[in-house]
């Protein structure tokens, strides 16, 4: 492998959000990474579940699939 230096690497093209807090916000739920579905692997807490639906609590799950989430849904997205 060759040696890495900044003319190897492409320019990072960055999303219409140019606010740095919003674009991690962003980044965090695209990848499924935030504090809700993801603290208990640093707690080691048991694995956190929808209290309606009882599946394994995702940014998926909350943001697409929660039938009990969908008038929320419909109000903000």
């Amino acid at each position: 492998m060759g040696e890495l230096t900044t003319s190897s690497i492409p320019q990072w093209t960055y999303s219409h959000v140019r606010n740095c807090r919003a674009q991690t916000s962003l980044t965090r739920l695209c990848i499924g990474h935030t504090y809700l579905t993801q603290r208990y692997l640093l707690t080691r807490d048991p694995q956190p579940y929808c209290e309606e639906c009882l599946l394994p609590l995702t940014v998926r799950h909350v943001l697409v699939e929660c039938p009990s989430l969908f008038g929320l849904r419909h109000h903000y997205l």
